[in-house]
């Protein structure tokens, strides 16, 4: 029995012992699967990340090159485009452009335009590598905020690869330690990003004093990564001294930086401690061997789970759409992106409906890349488009690797689906920008070449070789190039390439040469040189332009120099002359004339001036002549100055001091003398005497006050007698029987016929006073409608009447409502009265807008010219009182209202032929 327990307890040991190493075994098998899965995602994440950055600089370049284009880059104008450009980057906290200096321009924050940051990586390496594209630079402190930021950025090249500046967004690293905090990798577990040269750029847990520390001497960089691109080694931290099992793996977009995952040995091999010290304990007891073992079991189920969980976490917390497939392609898991892009369950994805969101013209050719990819059991990589819940259409990067188990064989598919559209529309805005660049070639007549310096061959682009003729694709050698220019130009551009080849000097000529077909034609050429590392000059790059067509408009340009030189002696001649006649004209004017320059300062005054003020030239130049200005006038004469300066018109009243003491009233007036360019060159303006015409307008003035007084006269004193000499006519009218005749009645229609001829000559005076007298008001005024009001009011005066009137529509002119009234009022009551012995009496009024002339006409009894001279005259009559009565006032009413109103009035008549009366008014402005 002892040797059967013994057995027993051996044989327990012995199947314990292999049951332990096989445990130990698998643990570190699943701590090293669990590490590379992780750094393989973690990778791939962190490439994403870089390629979105990269996608935001690409676009922001060439929405920066759109600005400029339109000449609309303005500070503000940038940084709303480079704001936009932060938006969905939350990691990126600023992005900024530099010019070929380091100094920045544009930034999305304020208060760093020309802070120069020439030192730093991001700007030196596109110096010392002229090829280098998208660069994420060492971790720095950011000068601004102290911060810890990674830089990435892209360089900004001119159409000949010079750069031009560098634009840079700062990623910050605390962004992807939150991220990768969250995925539970353990007590002791970390995640870092180092670069090739072996600094530390991020990590979590975050250790401020390890970052951009050098660890290019680890292992990893001096062993490990040359031996292969990822892997797994086992070794104690520098950062922590915590022993760790770690995956390492390059950034797939971006080999130059690499992640490492790292869990703790303790951690991996904890749980198999664990149950290797119970076992030990009571491994003699085959029973509780048994349960140990299957609850050990158990725990390694858990931990299976959790790593599952783990997995999943990162899943959800990747910005992509992250899906697995079985072996045979069916997808049994997609996280949540996919439901907030497309707005669909991930129970489509299972049932295999995930396909009809794809986009109709790219479904068949992406089900065969992923059944091509099932049959291989290869990596996989396509672009679709998929269709979003907005009912838009995006680009999409599917990516597929297989994942196999132990035995090598495929157990599933890990996959992303990245969105590019940003990527893909700046890639087709970026082509649109290179048709244009070739457009603008073509049409400049400009090509770019290169000259291999060892081989002495030239290539160039299909606009070089055109402009000399020569086949598209050709590669002449230098030699064949020299033989088309003319031997003027030969040496000295050979001179020039040579001197570029030894010693890297730039050149930039213009050259006669003649075409592969013997077109002559000029060209401007322009090269750099371009070195090595070593430093020497492997080539010479640069462009040339056909300048034919300006070297010809040079030539003219010459020639017509030429003449013009003889032009301007003729004209500086004429000048000379006219300034001569200007001053002699001045100095005989009977008015002063001087000239002011444009600020106000005089430069010349007439002898008229000097005859007015007194003195002698020069004494009143530059603003002394502003002392002979009435104190009371200067204000409103600066008032008006500075208006002039703005309307070009100069214009005023002001008092002068006359050399006896006396101030002389003047009306002055300037107008502005332009040079070519239309700007002010000097004012000439002129002075006129108005101190008699003021004197006589206030005689005036005096003189309406007394005929003012003079018509009240008229109207109060005259018009009493007569209304009581009309009114004792009444009395007496009455007293007479009905039947009396003889001269009683007769002496009494007499009194009162003049009676009321001497009320009508009253009215007739008052009436021709107020014309002299009213206050005007000029607006357009409709004279078709005043005249037709007229003759209607006289047709309904006179029923009995048989008249013929014709009134032209339209006729509007510029003047005061009363005064043309009272003008239409006085022609048309002649022209009805002269009109009454007509056998068939009409009535005309026309006229031209155009010309602002107007008449009425007549067919009545007319006048002989002869006595057209006393026809405006006050009480002058070409009829008697017996045969048209009147008082002889009308006419003169017209023809002093015309003239109020600036116009004038003429007649045209003859005896028995009516009489046509002309009046000329200005007419309304044009619209």
């Amino acid at each position: 029995m002892g040797w059967t327990v013994l057995a027993f307890v051996l044989a327990a040991a012995g199947v314990l012992a292999v049951a332990l190493v096989a445990l130990r075994e698998e643990a570190v098998r699943n701590g090293h699967r669990l590490a590379e899965s992780l750094v393989q995602v973690i990778a791939e994440q962190t490439g994403r990340t870089l390629q979105a950055v990269d996608a935001r600089l690409l676009l922001s370049g060439v929405q920066l090159a759109a600005l400029q284009a339109g000449r609309a880059a303005g500070e503000e104008e940038v940084r709303t485009m480079l704001r936009g450009q932060l938006q969905g980057l939350p990691f990126v906290r600023a992005i900024w452009v530099v010019d070929g200096e380091g100094r920045i321009v544009y930034d999305t924050d304020r208060g760093n335009i020309g802070l120069v940051l020439a030192d730093r990586e991001y700007f030196r390496i596109y110096r010392e590598r002229p090829d280098a594209a998208f660069h994420v630079g060492r971790a720095v402190r950011s000068r601004s905020t102290g911060t810890w930021l990674l830089s990435a950025s892209r360089p900004l090249r001119g159409p000949g690869g010079e750069l031009r500046g560098v634009i840079v967004a700062a990623v910050e690293p605390p962004y992807f330690e939150q991220i990768w905090k969250s995925i539970r990798l353990g007590e002791g577990g970390a995640i870092t990003l180092f670069n090739r040269q072996g600094r530390l750029m991020m990590r979590s847990p975050a250790d401020d004093a390890a970052m951009d520390r050098d660890f290019s001497q680890e292992p990893l960089f001096t062993e490990f990564l040359p031996a292969s691109p990822q892997g797994l080694f086992e070794r104690r931290s520098l950062v922590d001294g915590r022993e760790r099992v770690a995956a390492y793996r390059p950034v797939a977009s971006y080999p130059d930086l690499v992640v490492t995952v790292g869990l703790s040995h303790g951690e991996i091999l904890g749980p198999w401690r664990r149950f290797a010290l119970l076992m030990a304990t009571v491994y003699a007891l085959a029973a509780a061997t048994a349960a140990a073992l299957a609850f050990q079991l158990q725990r390694q189920s858990r931990r299976r789970a959790r790593t599952d969980q783990l997995f999943g976490q990162l899943a959800q917390a990747m910005p992509q759409i992250v899906f697995i497939a079985d072996a045979q392609g069916k997808v049994r898991f997609m996280n949540e992106r996919w439901t907030e892009s497309t707005g669909h369950s991930a129970a489509l994805a299972f049932d295999g409906g995930w396909s009809e969101l794809i986009h109709p013209d790219d479904r068949a050719a992406t089900l065969d890349s992923l059944r091509a990819m099932v049959v291989r059991g290869q990596p996989m990589q396509h672009e679709h488009r998929l269709l979003y819940r907005d009912g838009s259409y995006r680009w999409q990067l599917l990516r597929a690797v297989p994942v196999r188990d132990d035995a090598g064989r495929l157990a599933s598919w890990f996959g992303t689906s990245t969105e590019i559209d940003a990527l893909k529309q700046a890639q087709a805005k970026l082509e649109q920008q290179a048709d244009l660049l070739g457009m603008a070639s073509r049409l400049a007549r400009m090509g770019g070449w290169q000259v291999d310096t060892v081989h002495q061959r030239i290539t160039w682009s299909d606009e070089a070789s055109a402009i000399l003729d020569m086949p598209a694709g050709s590669s002449p050698s230098l030699e064949e190039v020299f033989a088309l220019f003319l031997p003027a130009s030969r040496e000295t551009t050979m001179l020039a390439v040579q001197e570029c080849m030894l010693r890297g000097t730039p050149f930039d000529v213009e050259v006669e040469m003649v075409t592969a077909t013997g077109r002559p034609v000029w060209v401007r050429s322009i090269g750099e040189a371009v070195r090595d590392e070593q430093g020497r000059v492997v080539r010479i790059e640069g462009a040339q332009q056909d300048i034919t067509q300006r070297m010809a408009l040079l030539e003219q340009v010459r020639q017509l120099n030429a003449g013009l030189e003889e032009k301007v002696a003729e004209r500086t001649s004429a000048l000379a002359r006219q300034e001569a006649l200007f001053r002699t004209l001045a100095e005989q004017a009977p008015m002063p004339i001087w000239t002011v320059d444009r600020r106000g300062a005089a430069t010349f005054f007439s002898r008229a001036w000097y005859d007015l003020i007194g003195g002698d030239a020069p004494r009143w130049d530059g603003n002394r002549w502003v002392e002979v200005v009435h104190p009371d006038d200067v204000a409103e004469m600066t008032r008006n100055w500075k208006r002039a300066r703005r309307t070009g018109h100069y214009a005023g009243t002001r008092r002068l001091r006359a050399r006896d003491g006396s101030y002389r009233t003047t009306t002055y007036r300037a107008r502005p003398v332009r040079g070519g360019n239309g700007e002010i060159e000097f004012w000439v303006g002129v002075d006129a005497d108005i101190t008699d015409i003021t004197a006589n307008q206030t005689a005036l003035g005096l003189a309406n006050q007394q005929l003012e007084a003079f018509s009240y006269s008229v109207s109060h004193d005259l018009r009493s007698p007569l209304q009581r000499v009309a009114a004792f006519a009444q009395l007496l009218d009455a007293e007479l029987p009905a039947s009396s005749g003889g001269k009683a009645r007769h002496y009494l229609d007499r009194i009162r016929a003049n009676t009321d001829h001497m009320n009508q000559l009253i009215e007739g005076l008052l009436a021709l006073a107020q014309v002299s007298q009213m206050d005007m008001v000029r607006a357009p005024v409709n004279i078709s409608d005043i005249a037709a009001a007229i003759l209607e009011h006289l047709q309904a005066d006179n029923p009995q009447r048989r008249l013929s009137w014709r009134v032209e529509p339209g006729l509007v002119v510029m003047g005061d409502t009363r005064l043309m009234h009272s003008v239409l009022e006085n022609l048309l009551g002649n022209a009805w009265k002269f009109t009454g012995p007509a056998a068939r009496p009409e009535i005309t009024v026309g006229g031209s807008n155009a010309r602002g002339e107007y008449f009425v006409r007549d067919n009545g009894a007319g006048f002989d010219m002869a006595h057209a001279d006393k026809l405006f005259g006050t009480f002058q009559r070409l009829h008697g009182d017996a045969e048209f009565p009147g008082t002889g006032i009308g006419l003169a009413t017209v023809a002093r209202a015309i003239a109020r109103q600036g116009g004038r009035i003429w007649a045209d008549a003859a005896p028995g032929q009516g009489a046509t009366f002309t009046f000329v008014l200005p007419g309304p402005p044009q619209a």
